[in-house]
Formats: C-alpha cells, structure tokens, sequence
C-alpha cells in the first residue's frame, strides 16, 4: 500500500510541473506573441507612411509635370477666367454698396488728394449718384474747397468710371477720379492674391 500511494504522490508531482511548465511557457508565447504584434503594428505604420508619403510626392510631381506641359494658350485662358471673375465679383460687391457705404468709399478716396486740392474752385462731374450726393461727398472729404459746377459724366466716361466722382480745377491744372473703378484697379493691382484666393480659395494657383 505504501508503495502505491508514493507511485500516486510521485504522479501527482509530476502533473503539478508539468502544469507549471505550461503555464510558463503559455506566458512566455502570450508575451512573444504581444512583441510580434506589436513589431508588425509597427513595420505596418512605416510602411503605411512611407507608402503616403511616395503617394503624395507622386502626386505633387505629376500635378508639377501636368502645370508645366499644358499649353501657354489654356494658361491664358485660365487667367483671364481668373481676372475676369474678380473684377464681375468686384462689379457686384459695389453695385451692391447702399448709398452710406458709397459716400464712405469715394470720400476717402477724394480724402486722400486733398492736398491737391486745398483752397481750391473745382467742377464736379459725377455717376451712379445725385448731384447733390456728389457735391456733398466732395465738401464733406475735401475742406475748403469751393465747388463751383456738379454735371453728370457723359455715357462713356459714366460707363468706365461705374460709380464715383470726378475733379478738375477750375484752371484744369489738377484732376483727380475718385470712381470704383480706379478703386478695383488699385485692389486688383495691390491685393490680387488675396482678393483670388478669397474667391477660389487657396488652392487655385496649384
């Protein structure tokens, strides 16, 4: 009997690290298993980057190669579509100015020859207002000066200047426009980037 309750205590022991040993090595696997994944998540990333990034550089250089190849008259084509939709972006913005906003635009443009025009007599000629709006925009931008005549523009001069007024000296030594569209001149000369990419967008000249 002794004997056999030793072959079973002797089992027993066995079974038990056996057990043991499973279960370390079941952990060591868990724990090689989690530093494969982990590596591979890994290359996984890197090479997703690096597949991105050779994407993205392809596509730069073939949007680079497409810009340079086409043709100088679609290049031509574009820019007057471009030039042509701000300055009708611009027509309409004016067109739209309430006749407060429109004083206060062409006052300050007339503000800014006011030097010229100290102490001086001058003739008003005037479009897209009334006569009285015109001499009135002219007493209140220019100081001391003397308003002797206020005439419409003819239907040429009127066509070109949009909106605004006019100045001539009496002696018509001096002149100066104070109209829209010396102002969408000076706007498309000075701030045209930012008056197309507030249009198109940034992305417009790529």
């Amino acid at each position: 009997m002794e004997i056999v309750k030793t072959s079973e205590a002797l089992e027993s022991q066995i079974l038990d690290d056996a057990r043991v040993k499973a279960r370390k090595v079941l952990e060591s696997a868990d724990k090689e298993c989690v530093a494969v994944r982990a590596e591979w998540d890994r290359r996984n990333k890197e090479e997703a980057d690096r597949l991105d990034a050779a994407r993205e550089a392809q596509c730069a250089a073939l949007r680079q190669e497409l810009v340079s190849s086409l043709p100088l008259d679609f290049m031509r084509t574009r820019l007057s579509f471009i030039q042509e939709a701000v300055s009708t972006a611009l027509k309409d913005l004016f067109d739209s100015l309430s006749p407060a906003d429109l004083s206060r635009i062409i006052g300050a443009r007339l503000a800014k020859a006011a030097f010229a025009f100290k102490g001086a007599r001058v003739a008003v000629e005037f479009a897209g207002m009334d006569a009285e709006l015109a001499k009135r925009i002219v007493r209140d931008s220019l100081p001391g000066v003397t308003v002797e005549t206020v005439n419409p523009m003819d239907e040429e001069l009127a066509a070109q200047a949009g909106k605004g007024v006019i100045l001539r000296t009496a002696d018509s030594a001096r002149r100066y426009r104070g109209t829209l569209s010396e102002l969408a001149s000076l706007l498309l000369e000075e701030h045209r980037e930012e008056l197309v990419t507030a249009l198109f967008g940034k992305d417009v000249a790529k």
